[in-house]
C-alpha cells in the first residue's frame, strides 16, 4: 500500500484499491479479473501492476490524478505472467521484465532496454512458458541508487 495526498492505493484479491478516507472504505480501480500486483508512488501520481485474465499477462498503469483514473503504460513491452516491478528514479520509470531492465523517460510511452535477461536454472516443466523461464529482475530505489536482483519468476 502506498499513500500521497491522503489517498492510499493497494492491491488485492480483485486488483487495485483506492481509499480517500484513511482506510475506511475503498473502492477499486483496476480490475481485470485478476489480483493486484504492485503499487508505487511516482511523481504526480500512483504506478501499479496488475494482471489481467484476458490476457493472461501483468499490465503497468499510471494514474496522475490520485488514483481516479489510470492508463496502461506496457504497450512498448512484451506482455509477460512475469512483470515484477515498477519504480521511478529520477525522471525515469524502471520496469523490471523478464527480458530484462527497461527504462522510460517519457511516462511509459516508449521504454528502452538497459540490460538484458538472465536465464534461470529453476525450470518448472509445463507450468511457465519456454520464454518465461528467465530470472525477473526485482527492482529497488534508494536515493540516486537501482538495485536489481535476479529472481525466479512467479510466486
Amino acid at each position: 500500500m502506498v499513500e500521497s495526498e491522503g489517498v492510499l492505493i493497494g492491491t488485492s484479491q480483485s486488483g487495485i484499491i483506492r481509499s480517500t478516507d484513511n482506510g475506511e472504505s475503498w473502492e477499486r480501480v483496476i480490475s481485470e479479473g485478476g489480483v493486484g500486483i504492485a503499487v508505487e508512488r511516482i511523481d504526480g501520481g500512483f504506478a501499479a501492476i496488475s494482471y489481467n485474465t484476458s490476457t493472461k499477462s501483468r499490465r503497468i498503469r499510471i494514474s496522475l490524478d490520485s488514483g481516479k483514473t489510470w492508463k496502461a503504460i506496457d504497450e512498448g513491452l512484451q506482455p509477460s505472467l512475469s512483470i515484477s516491478s515498477i519504480k521511478q528514479m529520477g525522471k525515469y520509470l524502471i520496469c523490471g521484465h523478464p527480458d530484462g531492465i527497461f527504462r522510460s523517460s517519457d511516462m511509459g510511452k516508449t521504454w528502452n532496454i538497459v540490460h538484458a535477461s538472465v536465464e534461470s536454472t529453476f525450470k518448472i516443466p509445463n507450468f511457465l512458458p519456454s520464454s518465461d523461464n528467465r530470472k525477473v529482475f526485482k527492482i529497488y530505489v534508494s536515493g540516486n541508487v537501482l538495485y536489481a536482483v535476479a529472481r525466479d519468476s512467479g510466486c
